[in-house]
């Protein structure tokens, strides 16, 4: 499909795979033509023509693109074709399974890059393309809210990634470009990249020993899209320099009878059956339960903790 002068883009940058595939996939039934990103040029080329089957009448781009590459970036304007975006969300980032006294130095410094310059330079990048009433989106993490000692250096960046957001929503507002972060808590099946020492991808079946939130299911991806359809859309005209989390109430707490323990910040599991999995959402958009609703997701609002 050729894209028209007037077609509402949106980038995601880490779309290939997880969280940012389904808010690809949700960001297109809401109207847009999608720019994605991602690392594997193969997964991007089969990702690319998805897209444009299950939405025609809109245009989607793969962008091949290393975040670690600043000099790429000039790519997604390209990809733009000299059109404007009205939406970005940045996605992509990794992670080590490691107390932050265990991780190397150098590991250390890499997610540093990924995590947390990436998404600044991609906007830098980004921002003389952007419309007058866009919207970005930081996906970070609980972990950048409570902290994980599981997940140490991870915790620092998306930590810094909050913070980041909120900056970013001081130097775009007065453009008219609002900015927000969302934190989603533990989402099936969990991140491509964030890993155990010697892994390469993360293991499918890893969610079998994560605590079950209060809403009494884990996180899936489709929870965090729907909390982005919202913020990028003029519902949350109002809304700048926040962050939210969508963990199924984790912020109120757990009760020890449901099988929990409190301890520093985080939910453990002290007893009970693994946790069941999520209803599907393979991207496809199939299980949306809020489609066209004016509200976030109830994943979202239960318990919900603005975060930054």
């Amino acid at each position: 499909m050729q894209s028209s002068n007037d077609t509402l883009w949106a980038v995601i940058a880490g779309g290939t795979s997880g969280i940012g595939l389904v808010v690809a996939h949700r960001l297109m039934q809401d109207g847009f033509s999608a720019v994605v990103t991602g690392r594997d040029r193969d997964r991007g080329a089969r990702v690319e023509q998805d897209l444009r089957s299950a939405y025609p009448s809109r245009a989607a781009v793969f962008v091949q693109l290393d975040s670690g590459d600043f000099g790429s970036y000039g790519r997604l304007k390209e990809a733009l074709g000299g059109q404007k975006a009205a939406a970005v969300v940045v996605s992509a980032a990794f992670g080590v399974q490691a107390r932050i006294l265990d991780t190397d130095p150098a590991v250390f410094m890499d997610m540093l890059k990924i995590n947390v310059a990436a998404p600044l330079r991609l906007i830098q990048s980004l921002e003389p393309v952007l419309t007058g009433d866009a919207s970005v989106v930081l996906i970070s993490s609980d972990a950048g809210v409570d902290g994980e000692q599981a997940l140490g250096a991870y915790s620092v960046t998306k930590a810094a990634v909050n913070m980041l957001g909120r900056m970013l929503a001081l130097d775009l507002a007065p453009r008219g470009v609002r900015v927000n972060v969302v934190c989603p808590g533990d989402t099936v099946p969990g991140m491509r990249y964030l890993l155990r020492p010697g892994e390469t991808e993360r293991r499918p079946d890893d969610y079998v020993a994560w605590p079950v939130p209060p809403l009494g299911r884990l996180g899936d991806a489709q929870d965090t899209a729907e909390m982005v359809s919202f913020l990028v859309s003029s519902r949350a005209a109002f809304v700048a320099g926040s962050g939210f989390l969508v963990a199924g109430g984790v912020a109120g707490g757990g009760p020890v009878s449901a099988g929990f323990s409190r301890i520093k910040g985080s939910l453990v599991r002290v007893g009970g059956a693994p946790p069941p999995p999520p209803p599907p959402s393979p991207g496809s958009g199939a299980g949306l339960s809020t489609r066209g609703s004016s509200a976030p997701h109830p994943f979202a609002l239960a318990g919900r903790f603005v975060c930054c």
